[in-house]
């Protein structure tokens, strides 16, 4: 019997600095109803994760991994709010992705396992288009899930995976 409060098993890792925001000048918004994808070409380095910690008032939280990546994100944008979600970086060494639980300030990163799951810009678009409102319930949007439930944003994922392509070239 395990101690109260410790699971054997916990998706991803969860921070309590958000994630760094996106740079606007790198990225195309795909409107989608009540969301908007962004699709972004980023670059990933501890400078960029450090600067964000202490801009967002957490020093304590800077990290010296000698980490240098990138490529495509698709970023899902509630339309009404502008509040990130979900975040899938495609990146070229680690991709992951993000839950992001903006009312608990809580940035959940999990791994994405290449050696399962394939080529991550083709599991990023088979998210969206069929687990897309049941990863916005687990970020916390659960009124956003609903909507997006009721939407056709099959047009939109057709233009966002063309964006993926081109932006993890740029990247």
């Amino acid at each position: 019997m395990q101690p109260s409060g410790i699971e054997a098993y916990v998706l991803g890792r969860s921070y309590d600095v958000m994630p760094i925001p996106m740079d606007p000048e790198a990225c195309v918004e795909v409107p989608a109803g009540p969301i908007t994808f962004v699709v972004e070409a980023r670059v990933l380095t501890d400078e960029a994760i450090n600067q964000n910690a202490v801009e967002r008032g957490r020093p304590d939280a800077t990290y010296d991994t000698g980490i240098h990546d990138g490529g495509a994100s698709v970023h899902v944008v509630e339309t009404a709010t502008g509040l990130e979600h979900l975040r899938f970086d495609c990146f070229d060494n680690e991709p992951h992705y993000h839950y992001i639980r903006n009312d608990e300030q809580a940035n959940v990163l999990v791994r994405f396992d290449d050696f399962a799951e394939g080529d991550p810009h083709r599991w990023t678009v088979e998210r969206l288009r069929h687990r897309l409102p049941h990863m916005l319930e687990y970020a916390g949007a659960s009124e956003l899930a609903e909507q997006v439930r009721g939407a056709d944003l099959e047009a939109a994922v057709a233009q966002v995976e063309q964006l993926l392509l081109r932006a993890g070239s740029a990247a």
